[in-house]
């Protein structure tokens, strides 16, 4: 090749690849793209709204469905497929077709009478309404996982007996009534908890059957119940202390506790993590809430007062912690920086502390010198890092720390090529996206491909956004 850069062993040929087909430099470039091998690479191609037209077209053809369900779910109308991919023989293909959201009402409503229940489902579960003529047909379809789909969107009113009357869709129209008083009786003794639950959650559920579906049986039901903003204080009380115990049970004994029990530890986490709006216009009496999802809540709201914030920058919860400090107009750096130490690794829910700031560079460049790996990463939110750290960071005994420097702007190209043989796939991959990557070097990979034969694909091809949440501030 050109470059003087020699190629190092490819490790990870297959992530390479994967990577490659996410390169814009890959993807702009109707050679390179022929170059790709089939199978993995081709999809990840796929999944490109713009190609170069012969590309797109080539793959819209592709014979392999999953290709062609790729290219059905991404390529805009302008390519004017949308009616070959509505035509395919591969239901895959259809259902591909119908997450697409340039997809026209008429090619919706033509789909939404395929053949296939398994395409009409698809239409139903749609993020938009579908057109009340079409809701009609497939609240109405002999297919019961259809009908249930189609429950997403609120259903006209006089079908709501028929929906309740239905064992397939009963719970899922509760919500949507206009809820009598001896209806939500009824509802409240139904021998399904699905119903009881989505009862449990009714804006217009009376008083007195909350108090009874305080006590029901079933977690889920309880847990519904706590999230209302009518529930009174012994209520959420009762409900979190039955909910602990089971969780408890199940943590000592994962094989011996029942099914009860894993469904009570499952509900707390989903308590922490629910919205709760209606602390929002008044926080303050939640800010020392037990309930660490209703303090996340009063974190949230702008109307909580500043000594109250203070409090929750404190909290044992390192949710809490995040949403109190995103919550300042002003962020002290100290405060961020001393809080993102703290959370380390727990960022499961989303976000780091360090993304409500933005650094100096000066205060960046000291992270990339951090003995902490979590904080070396955000040395790489500096788009100036000069090269020698780009160059000790690419080096990095941390596969976190090398994948973050593989996507940064101005990594050197000699240590870009050099990760392409790292010992990682996420950060071979990384690198082999990177548009930074001379042309020549992706040519030669692309012909180590060639001369090796297909390879395995790689199994799980990561979103190009690397491990510990790079971007950001």
């Amino acid at each position: 090749m050109d470059h003087d850069i020699p190629l190092p062993e490819l490790l990870h040929l297959p992530y390479a690849l994967y990577g490659l087909a996410r390169n814009p430099a890959v993807r702009a470039d109707p050679r390179l793209c022929d170059a790709l091998p089939r199978g993995g690479p081709t999809r990840s191609l796929a999944r490109t709204r713009a190609l170069p037209e012969e590309i797109a077209a080539r793959l819209a053809a592709d014979p392999d469905p999953d290709v062609r369900a790729e290219r059905a779910k991404w390529e805009g109308a302008a390519g004017g497929r949308h009616g070959l991919f509505a035509a395919d023989p591969d239901a895959e293909v259809r259902i591909a077709l119908v997450q697409n959201p340039g997809l026209s009402p008429e090619l919706t409503a033509r789909l939404g009478a395929d053949t296939d229940p398994a395409v009409r489902e698809a239409v139903a579960r749609r993020a938009e309404a579908p057109a009340e003529d079409l809701h009609r047909a497939l609240l109405a379809d002999p297919e019961a996982k259809v009908r249930v789909a189609a429950c997403r969107h609120r259903p006209p009113a006089d079908l709501h007996g028929a929906l309740l009357a239905d064992p397939a869709t009963r719970h899922h129209v509760v919500s949507y009534l206009d809820l009598a008083p001896e209806t939500a009786a009824e509802l409240a003794a139904d021998p399904d908890e699905d119903v009881r639950c989505r009862l449990a959650g009714h804006p217009d559920l009376p008083g007195e059957l909350r108090a009874v579906l305080a006590r029901d049986a079933d977690p889920g039901v309880r847990g519904k119940v706590f999230e209302r903003a009518d529930a009174t204080p012994q209520e959420r009380a009762a409900i979190f202390e039955s909910l602990t115990a089971g969780a408890l049970r199940y943590e000592e004994d994962p094989r011996g506790s029942s099914d009860e029990d894993f469904l009570c530890e499952a509900m707390l986490a989903y308590l922490d993590l629910m919205p709760y709006p209606w602390v929002e216009p008044d926080p303050l009496p939640y800010a020392d809430s037990p309930y660490a999802g209703l303090r996340c809540a009063a974190a949230r709201s702008t109307a909580l007062p500043a000594e109250a914030r203070a409090r929750l920058l404190a909290d044992v919860n390192p949710r809490v912690r995040f949403l109190a400090l995103a919550g300042l107009a002003e962020v002290d750096l100290a405060v961020a920086e001393e809080l993102d130490r703290r959370q380390g690794r727990m960022v499961k829910h989303g976000g780091r502390p360090a993304d409500c700031v933005t650094f100096p560079p000066e205060t960046l460049r000291r992270f990339a010198g951090d003995p902490d790996p979590w904080m070396r990463v955000l040395a790489l939110r500096d788009p100036d890092l000069p090269d020698e750290m780009l160059e000790r960071l690419a080096a990095d005994q941390e596969e976190s720390v090398r994948c973050a420097t593989a996507e940064h702007p101005r990594v050197p190209v000699d240590a870009l090529v050099r990760l392409l043989g790292d010992t990682d796939g996420e950060v071979v991959e990384t690198a082999a996206a990177s548009p930074l990557l001379p042309v020549e070097v992706m040519r030669a990979v692309l012909d180590r491909a060639d001369a090796a034969g297909d390879p395995p694909p790689a199994p799980v091809p990561c979103d190009g956004n690397c491990r510990q949440g790079v971007s950001g501030g």
